[in-house]
């Protein structure tokens, strides 16, 4: 439990105090022409920060709990609030705020004012956003949901290899105003900086350079790397949350580099007002084949592609024309390719199942799921990695795992065995666009990172423009 305590008088007193000592102190350094002794003026805060905290620590207790196995009474009861307060606390959430379903991990903070309950906060981790309840005299007085506004920004993030990739983000790429304190203080700001650092680390190895890095064998101490990253920043509360990332640079430490740039263009597929984000090299090409080897992380194949299998619920012997990857319940199931859901509903011993047409006559189809992703139905254009749906055990199952299948052209073909063609390249205008907003984007990325960038050598050319070998 975290507490903070504050009286406002002192704060501005002391901060007065520490106004005039910096403005009226240390004047001969600029008389005698001298350099400026910033420093001082460093120390001068330092020590006013520390007396304001100090003070902070007299009036006001900050109290913060998390909801488990979703019971949100005994998150409330660990705030100290108990009795009368308690019931009509959970019936303001529950009934007049409608907060009816909560999840292990929401957060609750109470702000107490000498002693006396004065503010309730209840951060959903499903929403962005918070129910915030007032009190006078201990009673609530005042409710509402309130939204959070969130603004876009880009960061510039380097680092060097000195473990794993996950240690050297955590050392460098953590934004500084992650929380509204700039620390991680309580359980909630370490649950939100592990997440921001799964979210990007995982951007970063199994999306962005899935196809040219692997990470298990390629990483060496002394590997390099660059990342622009795009952040939400929400100034209500003073944080920050990860959203995606724009370019990236894997320079390896025995030689050669791995580069990301983003192009922002409509596929034909997409609807007439989607503008998506790929990657593509330097040249132009593109960094992803089409598909994806497997729709789960980490899959375990339990049943493979077969003609005559024996179907272990109905007993007999009959064709499997799909990869059976078994995976704890829940586990995410991804768009193995860009397309277009065409089927998305239960589908007899499919269970619950989502089919997406392909470009090139693909096909492909994610069965035995358990529940699908939000914000998608029939029609919708989803991306390479988006998820679609959770693994289950629904329908014609006995235990958890994904039924993957693909046609191509309207055949069945075994997705192991099938050559995964690469992603259609840059080409034409869109080549030339890209081509000409590339070096903007890397003198922008240079200059927020504060240094030049590395550059892939060119291979010179031979007499007669042959390049050498």
């Amino acid at each position: 439990m975290l507490r903070y305590k504050r009286n406002g008088t002192a704060v501005a007193m002391i901060l007065a105090a520490a106004a005039a000592t910096m403005f009226f102190t240390g004047s001969s350094d600029e008389n005698a022409g001298e350099p400026w002794g910033f420093h001082r003026n460093i120390e001068a805060m330092e020590v006013c920060r520390t007396e304001i905290l100090t003070v902070v620590a007299d009036t006001i207790d900050i109290c913060t709990s998390t909801v488990g196995d979703g019971f949100l009474g005994g998150a409330v009861r660990e705030l100290g609030i108990s009795g009368g307060q308690y019931l009509v606390t959970c019936e303001v959430l529950m009934d007049s705020l409608g907060w009816t379903v909560q999840r292990s991990g929401d957060t609750l903070t109470a702000m107490y004012c000498r002693g006396e309950l004065t503010e309730l906060r209840a951060h959903p981790g499903n929403r962005r956003g918070f129910y915030r309840v007032a009190y006078n005299e201990g009673n609530p007085s005042f409710w509402e949901y309130v939204p959070q506004e969130r603004w876009i920004r880009q960061r510039a993030v380097s680092c060097e290899v000195s473990t794993t990739v996950w240690a050297a983000l955590w050392d460098t790429a953590l934004p500084p105003d992650l929380t509204e304190s700039g620390l991680l203080v309580t359980d909630r700001d370490s649950s939100r900086a592990v997440g921001y650092i799964s979210e990007l680390q995982r951007a970063l190895t199994d999306r962005l350079f899935v196809y040219d890095i692997d990470f298990y064998y390629d990483v060496r101490v002394g590997d390099s790397l660059w990342i622009l990253i795009e952040e939400n920043r929400y100034p209500m509360d003073g944080e920050t949350g990860f959203r995606r990332i724009l370019a990236a640079k894997y320079q390896f430490a025995y030689g050669g580099i791995a580069e990301a740039f983003p192009f922002f263009h409509q596929p034909e597929e997409a609807d007439a007002a989607e503008i998506i984000l790929d990657h593509y090299h330097r040249d132009g090409a593109s960094l992803r084949t089409m598909f994806l080897k497997m729709p789960v992380p980490f899959g375990r194949i339990s049943s493979g592609y077969s003609s005559s299998r024996m179907h272990p619920v109905l007993g007999y012997t009959r064709a499997h024309r799909g990869i059976d990857y078994a995976s704890p319940m829940g586990t995410e199931i991804y768009a193995v390719g860009d397309g277009i859901i065409t089927v998305r509903r239960w589908l007899g011993g499919y269970g619950n199942m989502v089919r997406i047409r392909h470009a090139n006559g693909y096909e492909t189809g994610y069965g035995h799921m358990n529940g699908y992703a939000s914000g998608q139905s029939v029609g919708s254009y989803v991306r390479q990695g988006e998820i679609i749906g959770y693994v289950g055990s629904t329908g014609l199952s006995t235990g958890p795992h994904v039924h993957f299948e693909m046609k191509k052209n309207g055949s069945y073909v075994n997705p192991a065995t099938e050559i995964m063609p690469p992603a259609d390249p840059l080409n034409g205008d869109e080549l030339e666009r890209f081509l000409a907003e590339m070096p903007v984007i890397e003198a922008q990325w240079s200059m927020l990172a504060g240094m030049d960038l590395p550059i892939p050598e060119v291979e010179p050319e031979a007499a007669g423009g042959e390049p050498s070998l």
